[in-house]
Formats: structure tokens, sequence, C-alpha cells
């Protein structure tokens, strides 16, 4: 089992590094800067408000920012239960492209509330919005490549995410 944990340890390593030389390049990071700004809220706030307004969806609404204070709540206490270390304080000598707005990784909060809006939106509006699961990932891969996240970090964002979108949307619709 150890050996188990040492190599996931060393992938995640091994591609917080990848991810971050990639996103150093001129040519990249105004990408991975755009994805992980569209993470930030806005995007999905501004898109689930034009859908709300254009089909008289308040109920949809009200369990989309019912399901948001779960995962907001569930996301923070996990993040400061675990207190696991960005990537910049747990490899020696990393930079990180962008300054983290707290202390600790896990989960992503940026991974976790895009799949929360595209898993409620797929299943509760169309499958048609799964294609926002690219969206999705691009976000997590950004913050991987910024040097704030691991990819086990996403992972969990992204699981996290989805399973309170599927209870949500499961209990109120």
């Amino acid at each position: 089992m150890r050996d188990l944990s040492m190599n996931l340890k060393s992938i995640d390593v091994s591609l917080v590094l990848y991810l971050t030389e990639r996103a150093a390049r001129p040519t990249s990071r105004k990408r991975y800067l755009w994805l992980s700004k569209s993470g930030d809220g806005w995007l999905t706030v501004v898109v689930l408000v034009s859908y709300v307004i254009a089909n008289a969806a308040i109920q949809l609404f009200i369990v989309a920012c019912s399901a948001l204070a779960v995962e907001r709540s569930l996301y923070w206490t996990i993040k400061n239960t675990t207190r696991r270390r960005r990537p910049p304080q747990a490899i020696p000598g990393m930079r990180p492209i962008i300054i983290a707005h707290d202390r600790f990784s896990l989960p992503s909060g940026h991974t976790s509330a895009a799949f929360l809006f595209i898993t409620y939106m797929t299943h509760q509006v169309s499958p048609i919005w799964g294609l926002g699961f690219i969206w999705a990932t691009g976000v997590g891969a950004a913050r991987v490549g910024l040097g704030v996240h691991f990819p086990s970090d996403i992972f969990a964002g992204a699981i996290l995410g989805s399973c309170v979108a599927l209870a949500m949307g499961a209990v109120f619709l």
C-alpha cells in the first residue's frame, strides 16, 4: 500500500511540474489564466441567471443556489480538515504562476464549483450541457498548471461537485 501511495504522490508532483512548465509559456499562459478565472464563479452566475430568466426556471435556480451552499460548506470543511499544503509549499523550489487565495489545496474549489454546475445542468436540464465537462476539466487543469493544486485536488473537487449536484437534484427536483 505504501508503494501505491508513493507512486500516486510522484504522479501528482510530476504532473504539477509538467503543467506548470507548459503554463509558463507565453502562448499558453493566457489560456490557463482565462480558464482559471472562468471558474471563479462569474461565468456560472451569468449562464445560470440567463437560463433562469429565459426559461422562467425559478425552482431550478433555488435548488442550484442550495446545492452551491451545501457544496461550499463541504468544500471548506474538507479543506480546513485535511490542511493539505499547496504545491509550492510541498515541492522544494517550485514557483507558482499565481498566488492562491487561501493556504490549503484539497479539494480544488474552482473545480468543485465547475463540476457542480455542469453536473447539475446536465442532469436537470439537458444532456447537451454535458459538453460543459470539457470546460470544467479545463478549469481543473488550469489550476494545476498555474501551480496552486495537485491533480488529486482536482479529482477530489470534481467528485465533490458532481456528487453534491446529483444528490441535491435527486432530493429536490
